[in-house]
């Protein structure tokens, strides 16, 4: 029986195939899969490749403070799903120009108010200026009315202008009174240079006075409340802001809650148009219970009064978040928490983005500023010396810069989720700088921002005087229909 021979150089290969192979359980060689040598390159670059992106993510986090969206440019974290509780607020709308023959924001409640008067050298492109909105924009809305008014006669009119813009800034209705009974309204239907519709109204202007019982229904929702009771939406926010130093009708308002308002109701010839003052409101609930009058003292001007006639503004409000709906889910959210980051101690407002921020008092802009950690942020000094910083905020809203003076309530921001921050939110901080402490040394004091919405001591002061002596039997006996009026419409 004859068998071959292999040659040396045979044996060396079969036995480097022995060795390269995989035995399995059953006992059965596997051979090893051969690596293309162009495809080990191929992957040891990408290994390599998310290596170094790491490092630079490392360094960029933990060496200065930011991210590598920010490296490019990118301001806001990126927040991909907004189908939760709280999606933005103030989107634009699908048809702004709604059936009303007279009111021009029907069915736009849910856009963003602003508001001014053309006094003094305001034009209308001021006015628009000062309010945030872009020049272009300007320029479209002045090429749709000019055809309608004589834009030169309404700088230092007096005229009241209002406006309903979405979180961006686009404007998509607005108007303007120019006398009594005779109104200018434009709202958006489409694009081009002259996107508005324009309508000149003079109809004969008629002014009722009505009192409005409301009670919270299960979802304590003030707005719900309002619809429910056959009024329009815009009610909700003018109650709101009559009683914001009191009660945040966000966070506070209870189901049961019972609110009274005396409220003007404009109308232009047969339909109603707008709401005017708030004359007297009455709130019982279980975060208060108060009444206030509007009254003008001799020699003073026009405000809100407890039946002592004591005045009911304070130097604070209770809150930097403007009254705006949100769905009855979302109403545990809102409640503020405290955070502390790096040693300072905040309050977080969980928001929709576009959700209003306001002025909690009269005062100034001292800071507008943007970092990697708060985002954009709005500092403002108010008149009483407490200092508060807005965090995380989508965008500043009007023409505001260093130095500009703001007014208690006015809309300066909208929430957004700029910097680092998982959600749509505001973080406020409040301190007093050059304050005196137990030692006689002189430096901040770091004030809790949850003692806003307390009800003793700690409360803002009042502003204001109350109503002189002299006065007061007038006082008394003028606003005592009011009060009974209020009582009557429980």
């Amino acid at each position: 029986m004859s068998r071959s021979r292999q040659s040396p150089t045979a044996r060396a290969n079969s036995a480097k195939a022995v060795r390269n192979r995989k035995v399995e359980v059953s006992g059965r060689a596997k051979s090893r899969k051969v690596v293309d040598p162009a495809e080990r390159r191929t992957r040891n670059r990408t290994f390599l490749a998310l290596g170094l992106l790491a490092a630079i993510n490392g360094w960029v986090f933990f060496g200065r403070g930011g991210s590598l969206g920010e490296l490019a440019g990118i301001g806001a974290a990126a927040i991909e799903d907004r189908s939760g509780p709280l999606p933005p607020l103030a989107d634009p709308p699908a048809h702004p120009c709604g059936g009303d023959p007279v009111r021009i924001f029907e069915g736009l409640e849910q856009l963003l108010p602003l508001s001014s008067t053309l006094s003094g050298g305001m034009t209308l492109r001021l006015a628009l200026l000062q309010l945030g909105i872009v020049g272009e924009e300007i320029d479209r809305i002045e090429a749709s009315v000019r055809t309608h008014v004589d834009l030169s006669l309404l700088g230092g009119s007096g005229a009241p202008l209002r406006l309903a813009i979405d979180r961006h800034g686009t404007v998509h209705a607005l108007e303007i009174e120019l006398a009594e009974g005779h109104i200018l309204q434009a709202c958006r239907d489409g694009e081009g240079s002259e996107p508005f519709e324009v309508r000149n109204i003079q109809h004969p202007l008629r002014t009722d006075v009505e009192v409005v019982d409301l009670e919270l229904g299960g979802d304590a929702d003030l707005a719900a409340a309002v619809v429910e009771a056959g009024e329009k939406p815009e009610l909700a926010e003018l109650i709101a802001a009559a009683l914001a130093w009191d009660v945040d009708f966000m966070t506070e308002a209870r189901p049961g809650d019972r609110v009274q308002v005396m409220v003007e109701k404009r109308w232009l010839g047969r339909r109603f148009h707008r709401y005017g003052q708030s004359l007297a409101v009455r709130f019982v609930g279980a975060s208060a219970r108060v009444a206030y009058f509007r009254y003008k003292p001799e020699g003073g001007a026009a405000a809100f009064y407890d039946p002592e006639g004591a005045p009911m503004r304070r130097t604070l409000l209770r809150s930097p978040v403007g009254f705006h709906r949100v769905a009855p889910d979302a109403r545990g959210l809102l409640p503020p928490s405290i955070e502390v980051v790096q040693g300072r101690i905040g309050a977080v407002y969980r928001l929709p983005e576009g959700a209003p921020l306001v002025a909690l008092g009269d005062g100034e802009v001292t800071d507008l500023d943007r970092s990697a950690s708060e985002g954009h942020v709005v500092e403002l000094r108010f008149d009483d010396g407490t200092i508060a910083r807005y965090a995380h905020v989508m965008r500043v809203v009007g023409e505001l810069s260093v130095g500009s003076k703001v007014r208690q309530g006015e809309i300066v921001a909208l929430a957004g989720h700029s910097g680092r921050t998982p959600s749509d939110r505001l973080r406020l901080e409040l301190r007093r700088d050059d304050v005196e402490d137990d030692k006689g040394v002189r430096g901040t004091k770091v004030i809790d921002p949850l003692l806003l919405l307390g009800r003793d001591t700690t409360r803002p002061e009042l502003v204001g005087a109350p109503i002189p002596a002299a006065q007061r039997k007038r006082f008394t006996d003028d606003v005592a229909p009011w009060a009974r009026a209020l009582k009557l419409a429980r």
